[in-house]
């Protein structure tokens, strides 16, 4: 009988190398055969024999239809037993197998983490020589306004967060006067300028 989808030469060369197997062992070492033998017929008997009655339930039936309902309790050994009185009845868990392609989602994988972005920080000398000032030229790529630019500032640092696009986070080579800071965003070159007095 051909089964659809199945290889039956596969299955039938299969078979004939378990039969040839068996024919070796039961003439090279025969109480090796026997026990092989013993242990499928023993193991087989109990994961085919059917439940066992165990206990009989009578109840009675409230409703539209009142009678006497009987439920029967049987033990099987092909269900394990429960490790306590309050887990639920156990059932045969099979490793779950991974697939082996993975399926991401467009909201994944639009929601990447935040790059950071090309920058340069340079020490200026002021023209008169008294005093200096650091400036930071950032690249901004695919940013069209500095609306969606968060620029935060505090005497040793500045942070730059353009929301799923861009984070920088930078120490500066000396302490700033913050309150000097002014920055200016290029939206031809998009880039923008941040200049503090030191």
């Amino acid at each position: 009988m051909e089964i659809p989808g199945y290889d039956n030469k596969a299955a039938l060369q299969q078979v004939n190398q378990f039969w040839s197997m068996l024919d070796d062992m039961s003439q090279n070492n025969p109480e090796e055969y026997r026990t092989f033998i013993e242990r499928q017929l023993r193991e087989g008997a109990e994961f085919h024999s059917p439940p066992q009655p165990h206990a009989c339930i009578r109840t009675a039936l409230l409703g539209s239809k009142e009678g006497i309902l009987y439920i029967n309790m049987c033990g099987w050994k092909r269900v394990p037993a429960p490790t306590s009185y309050s887990d639920p009845v156990p059932q045969e868990k099979k490793p779950a197998r991974s697939g082996l392609i993975e399926v991401i989602s467009s909201t994944e994988s639009d929601q990447s983490q935040p790059q950071q972005p090309k920058h340069r920080l340079t020490v200026c000398p002021d023209g008169s020589g008294s005093s200096r000032s650091l400036q930071l030229s950032v690249e901004l790529s695919g940013v069209r306004s500095v609306s969606q630019c968060r620029l935060s500032i505090s005497r040793d640092d500045i942070l730059l967060e353009v929301e799923d696009l861009y984070y920088l986070h930078l120490q500066f080579p000396e302490l700033v006067k913050e309150d000097t800071c002014t920055a200016t965003f290029n939206k031809k070159k998009q880039t923008l300028n941040v200049t503090v007095t030191v």
